[in-house]
């Protein structure tokens, strides 16, 4: 049938909008590489330059893609909270000095051209400019109004333990928080 996969793997953070403008290039098709490599199913996490907190949970599959909170990294939380066994598990993964933060996505599809599937996942990463100038500047890469993930994803740094229960169960119903996703369909021309 032609069907064969890759892993793409990166210790190095994407830009959201760079990944933004790429997804939708998947979605239509029309662009090389993806004019002769068709992606039928994608899946696995991601670390967004902006949101050094969580992990954004990735989903394609035919014509539709999802992108929805993940856990939060473990290098984001105390070591103390850690479950037993983590420390061990997660070593193989840990990249001083962003920790467990990393890409992981597993491609599957009709890939006639995996370099260049593969060049394309790389060119929406942050440079290694980018990359040099941090984490600080990396949460001015984007603005909320620019951000293709703000919708679902919101600030990293968002606070919700003050928020009353009526306040919460608002967010909820807005899709502002919890397992919102944003799903997007490639549109027929």
């Amino acid at each position: 049938y032609g069907i064969s996969s890759l892993t793409f793997q990166s210790s190095k953070p994407f830009h959201p909008a760079r990944l933004g403008k790429a997804l939708q290039t998947i979605l239509d098709g029309a662009e090389p590489p993806f004019d002769k490599s068709i992606i039928l199913r994608a899946k696995g996490f991601c670390w967004l330059a902006n949101r050094a907190e969580n992990q954004a949970e990735f989903s394609l599959a035919g014509s539709q893609y999802t992108v929805s909170p993940g856990d939060p990294w473990w290098a984001a939380m105390d070591k103390e909270e850690w479950p037993e066994g983590v420390e061990e598990a997660i070593t193989p993964h840990w990249t001083e000095p962003y920790g467990d933060r990393r890409q992981e996505l597993v491609v599957i599809g009709h890939l006639k051209d995996k370099e260049g599937v593969v060049a394309a996942l790389n060119a929406c990463l942050v440079t290694d400019e980018e990359f040099k100038q941090g984490p600080e500047h990396w949460e001015t890469l984007v603005t909320p109004e620019t951000d293709p993930f703000q919708a679902v994803l919101g600030d990293d740094d968002e606070d919700d333990e003050g928020d009353s229960e009526d306040d919460q169960e608002e967010k909820d119903e807005d899709g502002d928080k919890g397992d919102a996703e944003v799903e997007v369909e490639a549109k027929a021309e």
